[in-house]
């Protein structure tokens, strides 16, 4: 039989050792195409497999840069030059005689711009223009504060791999959306209460180096509602990279924290009945 003298012809080829037997020269050829499939199969494995960790680091370090956000505005840190004050609406102007924490605006927050795969992160200022007592905190950020970002100090970020994020192809949100996806998400703690608020929202600004105060405003919308606190799937789509099936960051509804930012798959989201999928 074919297939046990091609054994022998591997084990004495692999052994240095001879056979008593010749073998033929199509019994040699297959021995080496059958090697050679192996081989391949082996590469492809390997491949596959590599393809599907690095999509799984990808999405891990996207989630762990959301939430990111909360841990630092739990400490946060002032950057700006000492020769930038702020003037009345928030915006940063060049004026050497205030130093960072004199001027008449503080970081409240931050602000993450994503447009597919290029992630954009700018403190969020404040300036109090009122003392008039708000029935809660997002009115009261929309009436007593005027806020902006600071573009003058910007976190730049890339998402690895090739990696972006997407719209869903089935369920909600699903792919009559354009592509690629853009997302705005803002963080903030309330100057009142202290407590953290997650807003996003599906415009962001063409100009990543001149985002307008209404870019910020238009978030700021209470309840379960895009834009405003409602869920997000943020689905990551592989790139360059061949998996099967993709995985999403999920962020909970009226988010305080980073608890509330977690990776689902698919499996994951038809478990439990959602029929969004990426």
């Amino acid at each position: 039989m074919l297939f046990p003298r091609l054994l022998v012809l591997y084990l004495s080829l692999g052994m240095g050792t001879r056979t008593s037997h010749g073998f033929t020269i199509i019994e040699t050829m297959l021995f080496l195409a059958v090697s050679g499939i192996l081989i391949l199969a082996m590469i492809a494995g390997t491949g596959a497999s590599l393809n599907i960790q690095r999509y799984r680091d990808a999405v891990e370090s996207f989630k762990s840069l959301v939430q990111q956000q909360y841990s630092d505005l739990n400490s946060v840190q002032n950057s700006r030059s000492d020769t930038l004050s702020c003037d009345s609406n928030a915006n940063p102007v060049a004026n050497g005689d205030q130093l960072p924490g004199q001027t008449g605006c503080f970081i409240i927050g931050k602000y993450m711009r994503i447009d597919a795969s290029d992630v954009a992160i700018y403190n969020v200022l404040a300036y109090q223009k009122s003392t008039v007592i708000q029935p809660d905190d997002i009115t009261s950020l929309k009436n007593n504060y005027n806020i902006s970002v600071d573009t003058t100090n910007v976190e730049n970020y890339t998402m690895e791999w090739g990696t972006q994020i997407a719209w869903p192809v089935s369920g909600t949100g699903a792919s009559a959306q354009p592509t690629p996806r853009q997302l705005g998400m803002l963080f903030l703690r309330s100057p009142d209460s202290g407590l953290l608020y997650t807003f996003s929202g599906d415009k962001i600004s063409p100009d990543k180096t001149a985002i307008p105060p209404a870019t910020l405003t238009n978030l700021l919308v209470a309840g379960n509602a895009i834009p405003g606190q409602g869920a997000r799937t943020i689905c990551v789509a592989a790139g360059g990279l061949f998996v099967k099936g993709s995985s999403a960051i999920y962020v909970a509804p009226f988010a305080g924290g980073s608890s509330a930012v977690e990776v689902r798959s698919n499996d994951y989201l038809t478990s439990i009945g959602q029929t969004t999928q990426c």
